[in-house]
């Protein structure tokens, strides 16, 4: 798919020298999204393994013809040198621009440094083996995550995208045994399939296999992907975020700032800590709610039948498709203790300040929702580092 109708992604053959000097080698596919793919590379220089973030040919085409936020945004995330970065912001170790192989187009490349996967696979992998993902290691990921976004704000970075594949680890394997568990896997293709450059045999995506539980109780986790990110002194009201980890101001068509971090950031803390997604779309027979009402009278309801205020509604283009005269929605009965506490793996105490904390995050209007610096003292991660 070439990448003047939207596509463009990068075709690496395992072996191939990329980057400045033919500095990186390309090992194995890692996964890839919309508008990227990330590669598995050894750095020439130094031996040790990264990440190459290769853009489609034509999401790079768009970078150079307006200025774009990710890499905006993790210069401003590593400072003046990389010691300067927080260690739960991705960091950005190099970056190029490379051609493509026929339709693709030209790359935009971003290196970072290797991670051990995400936290959504975490989550997928521990819940099969355990049961469920252990409440003490979600404190733990979600307070690391919490500080990367303490970070990105006070450099000036709003995410916009945070959800739990966006979370990353580090991974505890070193150079040798990767080594030996590249020998042991080698790069596997999907069946041949004919594209507009004739016939082609893409890779599989292969991760590294996934940490012991152990290992992830003392692991570091990483605020990832700035793809979509912008600055915090940018007045926007474009629509972000998927729709269960979107904040309200955004379904309401109004101006947003940094405070959609801290609601998206609430919904992943109830996704990982509870296993569920709060805000996923269910037809209501009843009531026979579209997505976007479903959504907002599940979250009055959830957070305590609060209104939201008239002053919010004035400035929201769609609020009156929503809402009366006297920003009233029809409410039923439904709260985060409700919630948490019909699945009986926390104590009384535990749901009630995990409730607490879920209310401060996710406040209808941003005004009342704590920056993150403030949610970092909450007695919800009292005893977690």
């Amino acid at each position: 798919m070439p990448a003047k109708d939207g596509y463009g992604w990068a075709r690496f053959e395992s072996g191939d020298k990329i980057g400045p000097g033919e500095c990186y080698t390309v090992l194995r596919k890692l996964g890839w999204g919309g508008y990227s793919s990330t590669w598995l590379a050894r750095d020439n220089k130094t031996t040790r393994y990264v990440a190459v973030k290769a853009l489609t040919g034509h999401y790079s085409s768009l970078f150079r013809q307006m200025p774009h936020w990710e890499p905006y945004s993790f210069h401003l995330l590593t400072g003046d040198t990389p010691t300067d970065c927080s260690p739960h912001c991705i960091k950005l170790l190099d970056e190029f621009v490379m051609s493509g192989i026929g339709s693709a187009g030209q790359h935009y490349c971003l290196v970072t440094p290797l991670y051990g996967g995400d936290l959504l696979e975490m989550q997928s992998k521990y819940k099969q083996d355990h049961g469920r993902f252990p409440p003490l290691l979600a404190k733990r990921a979600l307070l690391h995550v919490l500080r990367g976004i303490a970070y990105a704000h006070s450099c000036g970075v709003i995410h916009t995208d945070i959800k739990l594949n966006n979370v990353f680890f580090d991974t505890p394997m070193t150079t040798s045994e990767i080594d030996l568990w590249l020998d042991d896997n080698p790069p596997q293709r999907h069946p041949p399939e004919m594209s507009t450059d004739g016939v082609m045999r893409t890779y599989v995506s292969q991760t590294l296999p996934m940490i012991p539980l152990d290992d992830a109780f003392r692991g570091t986790f990483v605020l990832g992907d700035f793809g979509a990110a912008i600055g915090a002194s940018m007045q926007t009201n474009h629509l972000i975020s998927v729709p269960p980890h979107r904040a309200p101001e955004v379904y309401l068509g109004a101006k947003w700032g940094e405070k959609v971090d801290i609601w998206s950031f609430g919904t992943i803390v109830f996704e990982l800590v509870v296993g569920e997604c709060l805000f996923q779309y269910q037809y209501n027979k009843v009531l026979d709610l579209d997505e976007t009402e479903n959504i907002l009278f599940k979250m009055i309801c959830l957070t305590g039948g609060n209104n939201f205020r008239a002053e919010q509604l004035n400035v929201s283009p769609l609020a009156a498709v929503y809402f009366d005269e006297g920003c009233k929605f029809k409410l039923v009965d439904y709260s985060f203790e409700i919630m948490i506490g019909r699945r009986n793996f926390l104590s009384e105490e535990e749901v009630a300040l995990l409730a607490k904390f879920l209310r401060r995050c996710l406040q209808l209007d941003p005004l009342n929702r704590p920056s993150a610096k403030e949610l970092l003292e909450d007695p919800w991660f009292d005893g977690v580092d």
